[in-house]
């Protein structure tokens, strides 16, 4: 559940990224250094409670698999419906598909033996929240910083 508030905070960012438009070059390179941080420190948070959950620290059992599917299916409907293109929609709508399908399939096969796998799905999502992140800070972020300087 975690990793996917994770990644839907992330899109809702990107989504609501250009309110304010038209800005300077530096305020946008701020907004998107600021949120790729924030992102990268999201990713690290969830990499700690990935492992202090794999270290024991508390049980590993999911009760609540139907529901924590039915949230992350209702943010990602949320989130394809604002989207305002048609191109736009289906990239959201493919991204949230395979989350979706990532998180039924760990769920589907969950059993205590395999305490490890939902684990793994949290792994998969946090890496690419820290790639997300990561790619804003070092290249959107300083593009847009050294483009105002250019000028």
């Amino acid at each position: 559940m975690l990793a996917a508030a994770a990644a839907v905070g992330h899109r809702l960012f990107l989504w609501r990224m250009d309110d304010g438009a038209p800005w300077d070059a530096w305020r946008a390179g701020v907004r998107c250094l600021f949120a790729g941080l924030l992102g990268l420190l999201a990713a690290v948070a969830l990499f700690a409670v990935i492992a202090a959950g794999l270290a024991g620290y508390w049980e590993m059992g999911h009760q609540h698999a139907r529901a924590t599917l039915a949230l992350v299916a209702a943010a990602a409907a949320l989130l394809v419906l604002v989207q305002v293109d048609w191109q736009a929609r289906w990239a959201e709508t493919r991204f949230w598909a395979f989350v979706a399908g990532g998180l039924a399939l760990t769920f589907e096969t969950w059993r205590p033996d395999l305490e490890w796998l939902p684990c793994l799905a949290s792994a998969g999502i946090g890496m690419w929240l820290a790639l997300a992140s990561w790619r804003m800070v070092r290249t959107q972020a300083g593009d847009l910083l050294h483009s105002d300087a250019r000028m």
